[in-house]
């Protein structure tokens, strides 16, 4: 079956999956600091599991009521059947609770700054998976465009450690998993919708169900110390209103922005997608820089020199990266 690509709808895509992804992060971040977080005992112990987990939950119901309008929710059964299905099934635990999980942990015990540096090369690691599995062209303007962008996003997320109680190999270690986990996912989902029998939006329904069920059955009680005590914790978040309603709010923007990245990966390959979706670094300057003004009280306005230059290697490390056109062949 002959799959229609169509660049401009891809690029579309990538972008607005950078621009909601960093809009979902800061919100996550305010989400994390609200009262339940900050006072209940197995939030304080998983509270970054339990988040992510709900995020996921609360994103696979969006989607659901999304498909379930457009009368598509009989195709997951179906999808589920095929061997494309399950790449996308396979590519949902890798760069969800596999992923989200390590990056948790890697922040626990190596601090925020290892972790952001050392998980921001994830699209190194899905471009070179592109390349390799699905065959797709890259040139040397690629790499290096790939190169300052992760230079920006370091630049960005780095912020000094007083080195207290921080483990550094095993953060790397947890790290290092992140990236390949998130890596993998666009690579993993992109092979699964490449034959096109499963398209964007049943593949984020296949990626969103299994996560949910994952988080949910697996590693939220694993991590909260049981099915009691992440049920406890569920319970926490929705007693306080101005947390859940947030949450809901957030996961909605959540699950666009993978369905605009699911769209980008079918359209303009995996390894331009990744590019892009990266930028979510730059957009959660912007956001907390414009929301600062709104909610002082959640948000830093300052923007020192160092982020400012982080933000623009970004762009014109994607620009440089995505704007690479690999040369036609004489049969072409």
């Amino acid at each position: 079956m002959a799959v229609v690509m169509n660049p401009r709808k891809g690029y579309y895509g990538g972008i607005m999956s950078g621009a909601t992804w960093g809009l979902d992060a800061v919100l996550l971040g305010v989400v994390m600091i609200m009262a339940p977080f900050v006072e209940d005992p197995v939030l304080l112990a998983a509270g970054g599991v339990i988040c992510s987990a709900l995020h996921d939950i609360v994103a696979a119901f969006w989607l659901y009521i999304y498909m379930g309008a457009k009368g598509r929710l009989k195709e997951l059964k179906l999808a589920l059947r095929t061997r494309d299905g399950r790449f996308c099934a396979l590519g949902a635990v890798l760069g969800g609770p596999l992923a989200m999980t390590t990056y948790t942990l890697s922040i626990a015990v190596g601090g925020a700054a290892l972790t952001t540096s050392v998980s921001a090369i994830y699209p190194l690691l899905g471009t070179a998976l592109a390349v390799w599995i699905l065959k797709e062209k890259t040139g040397p303007q690629t790499w290096l465009g790939l190169l300052i962008c992760i230079i920006g996003i370091v630049i960005i997320g780095w912020t000094p450690s007083n080195g207290e109680n921080v483990n550094v190999s095993l953060g790397i270690v947890f790290a290092l998993i992140t990236a390949v986990g998130w890596a993998s996912e666009g690579v993993v989902c992109g092979y699964g919708m490449k034959a096109g029998l499963v398209d964007p939006e049943l593949g984020l329904l296949v990626r969103y169900t299994t996560s949910a069920l994952v988080y949910l059955l697996v590693v939220a009680p694993v991590f909260a110390g049981g099915f009691g005590s992440a049920f406890h914790g569920f319970s926490a978040v929705f007693s306080y209103a101005p947390c859940w309603i947030l949450l809901i709010v957030t996961a909605a923007i959540g699950m666009y922005s993978f369905l605009c990245w699911y769209t980008g990966i079918d359209n303009i390959g995996a390894a331009k997608a990744l590019c892009l979706n990266v930028t979510y670094s730059f957009w959660g300057v912007v956001f907390s820089f414009i929301l600062s003004k709104f909610f002082p009280q959640y948000f830093s306005g300052a923007l020192s020199w160092l982020i400012v230059v982080g933000a623009l290697m970004i762009l014109g490390g994607v620009t440089m990266a995505t704007l690479y056109k690999p040369k036609k062949s004489k049969e072409e």
